[in-house]
């Protein structure tokens, strides 16, 4: 078989499928709900929300998907770049009293960038893509406003939030793998 006859996979169920799992796990975090979780969302968020999505986003490249691409390379770097940046000051990256401001700002940053995005994905006819777009806007904006304001009850709120975002990136991947049965 040439390659111009192979199919290629969506790569689209992965990259969710990454973005989903840590985003889940840091929310169980985020809620309270079990906080030691927070140790395993940073090397989630390094390799299955990180790598794997940005891999997933590299081959939407190759679908001729530009939304998809921006999407999970940005979200891929944005898992590797939040778990570096948490880790930074145990590594001598920054002192551990920069850690909040650099945090802030990063959070602010991808806010913007998920607003834009939230607003490109309704030239989708995809509603579930807007909702797990429109859930991630309000999962960041919580998230800018929990921590300049220290609320632990809305960083709590936030990680409920962010479990439905996860859940909603989960059938994301469930509607792209169900798909492809249906067509065989």
């Amino acid at each position: 078989m040439s390659n111009s006859e192979l199919k290629m996979a969506n790569p689209g169920a992965v990259g969710l499928a990454g973005f989903a799992l840590t985003t889940f796990v840091l929310n169980v975090a985020n809620a309270g709900l079990v906080p030691a979780a927070l140790f395993a969302a940073l090397p989630l968020g390094l390799f299955y929300g990180g790598l794997a999505q940005f891999i997933a986003g590299v081959l939407e490249f190759r679908t001729g998907n530009t939304f998809g691409m921006v999407a999970f390379t940005g979200y891929g770097s944005f898992w590797m770049a939040l778990a570096a940046l948490i880790y930074s000051p145990a590594w001598g990256w920054m002192p551990k009293d920069a850690l909040g401001a650099a945090l802030g700002v990063t959070l602010i940053a991808w806010t913007i960038f998920t607003v834009v995005m939230t607003y490109l994905s309704f030239m989708s006819k995809n509603r579930t893509v807007q909702i797990i777009f429109v859930l991630l806007s309000l999962l960041f904006i919580l998230l800018v406003i929990a921590h300049y304001t220290e609320s632990t009850a809305i960083k709590i709120f936030a990680g409920y939030e962010g479990i439905a975002t996860a859940i909603s990136a989960w059938y994301g991947m469930f509607e792209i793998i169900k798909a492809q049965f249906s067509t065989k």
